[in-house]
């Protein structure tokens, strides 16, 4: 099977200053841009029940972030950001109540590093899943919106102020967040550090 992701723990941890910046980039939004015009509601089906996905805008960081990151983790990155999870408030489904954002891959990347420096609760994880009849990896933006027939084949509680990489050509999902989750993102198109090797 190939590899879903990897715990990065011989990388640098985020200064604190740094990880200061990006908590206040995402408190105060108007400091920080979208990397998406909208965000778009998905509804989808699990457990025979509709939702409506939690959705993970990013926002961008000032310039002394990218050099950080150039200078310490590499110089390849496409994109970085901070990012946080959030419900539509005005759902109808489920009450509201989602706590999680739908299987999908990126539309901006094929590989990501994520460090989570703000949550509500220790047990949020990522799930990784294969469609039946599918290839692991899919193209970009795919999001299937009937769950129940997805096979779960790995998952990582991702631990907080940790380098964490992902293979974001297999669809994953966010899974039990019960409030908020914030993580710093470093996207790349190529796998700078020779992780993953397709199957």
């Amino acid at each position: 099977m190939s590899l879903c992701y990897k715990i990065m723990e011989d990388l640098p941890k985020v200064p604190e200053e740094l990880v200061a910046l990006a908590l206040q980039t995402v408190n105060y939004r108007g400091s920080g841009i979208p990397n998406q015009n909208t965000i778009q509601e998905r509804i989808l089906t699990k457990d025979g029940k509709k939702y409506l996905s939690r959705a993970n805008p990013r926002y961008t960081l000032e310039p002394h972030f990218n050099d950080w990151v150039t200078d310490n983790i590499s110089e390849e990155w496409s994109h970085i950001g901070v990012a946080t999870s959030i419900v539509f408030e005005d759902s109808k489904y489920n009450d509201g109540q989602v706590i999680f954002q739908g299987p999908h891959t990126d539309l901006t990347r094929s590989y990501a590093l994520l460090y989570v420096i703000d949550q509500s609760n220790p047990d949020q994880y990522t799930a990784f899943w294969q469609e039946p009849g599918k290839g692991l990896h899919r193209k970009k933006d795919t999001i299937p919106t009937e769950l129940d027939h997805l096979v779960e084949i790995d998952r990582v509680c991702m631990p907080m102020n940790t380098w964490v990489y992902f293979n974001t050509t297999i669809l994953h999902s966010i899974e039990n967040v019960m409030g908020k989750r914030v993580a710093i993102h470093v996207g790349f198109d190529c796998d700078p550090f020779g992780v993953f090797v397709r199957s």
